[in-house]
């Protein structure tokens, strides 16, 4: 029978063999999960096949691209929609910030939803939107006005022949929207 110091003793050397097990499983996932990713092309933000020998991606040059920036309201909505600024030249691939004034006009709480529009409408698919107040429905207390912003980046394989993008908004009433 083993006393209480061995008995303690074989207890640490058991535990300390787990712990160095755990580390050494846990250090060798990074590199499995590199070869895993690297398998099935996770985490790739440009496909290699993509890639030029000088490392940058095979895509063509920044391109300008004047935006048109407006807004309308549905029927009957109390609102007051406004883009902050009207127009812009971007850049294709540059992130590109502007903002937009809403203002429930009422005397009653209001909840509405925007939806964008582009034209041409080809261009809605080059238009990638990080940031936006039409992601999700937006509450106005009587009166309140916000400020929201939008924030995109235009796809840099946008085709040339598009010179000039609109984004604009319809803002609807959400019906049932416990007013």
């Amino acid at each position: 029978m083993k006393t209480a110091p061995q008995a303690n003793r074989t207890l640490l050397i058991k535990l300390a063999v787990i712990a160095t097990g755990m580390f050494g499983f846990a250090y060798a996932l990074i590199p499995l999960y590199r070869a895993f990713c690297d398998a099935t092309e996770l985490n790739q933000v440009v496909r290699r096949d993509r890639i030029g020998p000088d490392g940058e991606a095979g895509l063509p040059p920044p391109a300008e691209v004047r935006m048109v920036f407006d807004a309308t309201v549905q029927p009957g909505l109390p609102w007051v929609v406004r883009p902050v600024t009207r127009q812009l030249t971007a850049r294709t691939g540059e992130f590109v910030k502007v903002e937009y004034d809403i203002t429930n006009a009422s005397q009653r709480e209001v909840v509405g939803q925007a939806i964008p529009r582009y034209l041409p409408a080809a261009a809605g698919e080059y238009v990638k939107k990080l940031d936006c107040f039409c992601f999700r429905q937006q509450r106005f207390k009587p009166g309140e006005t916000r400020r929201f912003p939008v924030v995109f980046v235009i796809d840099r394989t946008l085709p040339a022949s598009v010179g000039e993008i609109t984004l604009a908004y319809t803002v609807f009433d959400v019906p049932g929207s416990g007013q």
